[in-house]
């Protein structure tokens, strides 16, 4: 089972780690064809207004998912923050290096951590480690692309815990204002899978440990949840 390895690597130097209101009327961005694993995401007239303005820590907390909120799931606090200083070869890489340790650069202004374990709990299953960052809009948009550009140019490297570690795209959900949705396997272990979203100022992770031998699936149920709470 991975769910070692979730907390290992997404809380801790070997693996892993606020928000005042104002509504932000800009219409959801719609990611290029030229951009893997990016969603295409249009505005209504009815969807909620994202944050535009960092969010603090108790907001964030507030903001994130706890127990009841997912039907399936079992969510506990994993309040250990980042602290990630793991080196990717090449360079071009080291953005998704950063997401699998949880310590993007630049650092979030606030932080939360979560663990969604599906069934009655741990033993059930493949956890999903969920990270909800809060950044300045400009800070938060360079974020997500700067996981873009990398995945358009990284297909594998070296550095952190695995020996070799190959990335490849995938389709993002249709949630927040921008998402870009990834799949990252080391040598000998099935692929991990990560979704990380943007709304408003805020960036959400979630991580998605290979439990069964077979590759991870973020559970889209988990992603939906979390952002409508948050932009609610």
């Amino acid at each position: 089972m991975r769910i070692r390895a979730t907390a290992a690597v997404l809380f801790t130097a070997a693996l892993v780690a606020g928000c005042g209101g104002g509504g932000d009327s800009d219409a959801k961005s719609s990611a290029s064809a030229d951009a893997p694993g990016s969603a295409s995401v249009s505005a209504s007239a009815s969807a909620p207004q994202a944050p535009a303005q960092p969010l603090g820590e108790a907001q964030l907390k507030s903001a994130a998912l706890t127990g009841g909120d997912v039907d399936g799931f079992q969510i506990t606090d994993f309040p250990v923050k980042p602290d990630g200083d793991s080196t990717a070869r090449p360079a071009d890489c080291q953005p998704l290096e950063n997401m699998r340790t949880a310590s993007p650069d630049p650092g979030p202004q606030a932080f939360t951590g979560l663990l969604a374990h599906p069934g009655a709990g741990p033993a059930a299953g493949s956890a999903t480690t969920i990270g909800l960052m809060a950044y300045d809009r400009s800070g938060a948009e360079a974020i997500l692309e700067g996981l873009r550009t990398a995945l358009k140019k990284c297909t594998a490297y070296e550095g952190g815990v695995p020996a070799r570690t190959t990335a490849k795209a995938a389709t993002a959900p249709e949630v927040g204002d921008d998402a870009v949705a990834f799949a990252l396997q080391s040598e000998r272990d099935s692929a991990d899978a990560f979704v990380v979203v943007r709304s408003g100022a805020t960036v959400v992770l979630f991580y998605t440990a290979s439990g069964t031998g077979s590759e991870a699936e973020v559970p889209e149920a988990l992603v939906a949840a979390q952002i409508r709470k948050l932009e609610a």
